[in-house]
């Protein structure tokens, strides 16, 4: 009996020593502390050489930044004749189409607030430097870049063997007047110098002509064959703007904020 009244005795006394311990003491170990929010770039790091040089530190802290985009928001359009180069204007027929079939689409996207086209005939630096100093002037948070790359695929057909009769030139059409080539489109963050997006369209012309006039028949081709590449080519731009607001918006819910606010 005695043994038995013991072993009560001691169970007891466990269970009231376990009772007046620390909470803490029962409890798991806390699990790790949340990790510190990445950061946002406030500026541009980038040299302001032409080249944009950039260190291996600064590198390392584009890369670990968060992307910070903020829609809707005001946005230029600039028709370039090299990518990224403002010193190199685009044609008078690359700005007369794609630039205004650009401006026309981005008008009606809810990311959007403004669109307004951007000359580059401001005074500016070189590079992409130039590119946010003409943006500043322009007080736009983004600009879309747009250039035209070409090949000229003309050449003889099978009609230019009557070139050598002589009247062949003037009556047979043997000239095929052909164009590849590929619409690009870039979205630049002028706050930090990084491009967030680049889509691209291919486009092609073809016809056959006579050697005489040939020259502008191409002109007139390639003029058809940029129109539609634009209009496909700024279906692209509204689909990659939406897909870049879904990401940044599942990422931080900064997006749905401020697209709330803005409204």
């Amino acid at each position: 009996m005695l043994p038995r009244v013991a072993h009560f005795a001691l169970l007891m006394t466990t269970l009231a020593g376990c009772a007046a311990a620390p909470k803490s003491a029962l409890e798991s170990p806390a699990s790790p502390a949340a990790a510190a929010p990445r950061p946002v770039l406030e500026r541009s790091l980038f040299g302001r050489d032409p080249s944009g040089s950039l260190s291996e530190d600064d590198l390392q802290r584009v890369l670990a930044a968060k992307v910070d985009v903020t829609l809707p928001a005001r946005v230029g359009v600039v028709a370039l004749d090299a990518a990224f180069d403002p010193e190199k204007r685009a044609p008078v027929a690359e700005q007369a189409i794609v630039a205004k079939s650009l401006t026309r689409t981005l008008k009606g996207s809810p990311h959007v607030s403004a669109v307004t086209d951007v000359s580059t005939e401001l005074p500016n630096p070189s590079g992409l430097e130039g590119l946010r100093a003409i943006a500043a002037r322009y007080r736009t948070r983004y600009l879309m870049l747009v250039s035209t790359v070409s090949e000229d695929r003309s050449h003889l057909n099978n009609w230019a063997w009557l070139y050598a009769t002589g009247v062949g030139v003037l009556l047979a059409p043997g000239q095929t007047v052909s164009t590849e080539g590929l619409l690009e489109a870039s979205l630049f963050d002028v706050k930090t110098g990084t491009v967030l997006y680049t889509v691209r369209e291919p486009y092609q012309s073809s016809k056959v002509t006579w050697l005489i006039g040939s020259e502008r028949t191409l002109a007139a081709e390639d003029g058809v064959a940029i129109a539609r590449a634009a209009e496909r080519l700024g279906k692209k731009v509204l689909g990659e703007t939406d897909e870049l607001a879904r990401w940044v918006k599942n990422s931080s819910g900064e997006i749905e904020k401020n697209a709330l606010t803005s409204r």
